[in-house]
């Protein structure tokens, strides 16, 4: 069996951003519309999706990614609906959307343990996937396509994970914060390790070092440009607690 069904909840009429799942949060997927895909193809709310296009599900975000690879066109995903087989071919919206929320299914699965090798291929594999994520969706609200409401706070964060412990939400939670932290460090701002990896090709290519007026600038202009981001996302999420 699957380590990982997710529950289908469908995206109708009473969607709110509140029901989107923690990478829905982080890497802008955008609620459905009014009239699903997924509604209309026959999808129920508590669906369980083991699969899509033949595939396992491993990570709930293999369905948005394939779905995000084929908009306009038909998926095929494999549903355990009261312990019976289903299979269904929603078409996707031209967003990229099904019209389905994710959240871990509360079933009993089967548990997987990866032997010490094959756990460094799942973890990689994972780990680029999430990189992966967090450019596309900084790219995706460059070109306007995805609101910047979408950046959030600890304190979005923490409404996303919920008042009750879960033992795999805690660590998915950590792994995804920290891969996106090494991501936000790697980006070229000043004060940032980007940053000063830009600077270094710059001096490689002038053959000598910048001057440290023009450094110390530099490290100003990072540290307000992260303060800026910090102050924009913690105001985003204030403005969603009252809703706004």
């Amino acid at each position: 069996a699957p380590r990982n069904p997710v529950h289908a909840v469908l995206a109708v009429n009473d969607h709110t951003p509140e029901k989107l799942s923690l990478l829905s949060r982080l890497f802008g997927k955008k609620p459905a519309p009014t009239v699903a895909p997924a509604f209309d193809a026959g999808i129920k709310k508590g669906d369980s999706i083991v699969a899509v296009n033949g595939s396992p599900i491993k990570f709930r975000d293999q369905i948005t990614d394939v779905a995000d690879k084929n908009r306009g066109k038909q998926i095929n995903l494999s549903i355990i609906r009261d312990g019976k087989a289903i299979e269904f071919s929603p078409k996707v919206a031209t967003d990229g959307t099904i019209g389905v929320v994710f959240g871990i299914a509360k079933l009993p699965v089967k548990h997987i343990d990866f032997g010490f090798f094959e756990s460094f291929g799942v973890g990689a594999e994972k780990t680029f996937t999430t990189f992966a994520d967090n450019a596309k969706g900084i790219w995706k609200m460059i070109t306007g396509k995805v609101s910047a409401r979408n950046i959030s706070s600890p304190i979005g964060i923490a409404k996303v994970y919920g008042a009750e412990f879960e033992w795999e939400k805690f660590w998915t939670l950590t792994g995804v914060i920290s891969i996106a932290l090494a991501f936000m460090n790697l980006l070229p701002i000043p004060a940032l390790d980007g940053g000063h990896v830009v600077f270094l090709i710059i001096e490689m290519i002038k053959g000598k070092p910048l001057g440290d007026k023009f450094m110390e600038r530099a490290q100003v202009v990072g540290f307000v440009i992260l303060l800026s981001l910090m102050v924009f996302a913690f105001g985003n999420d204030i403005l969603k607690l009252f809703g706004k």
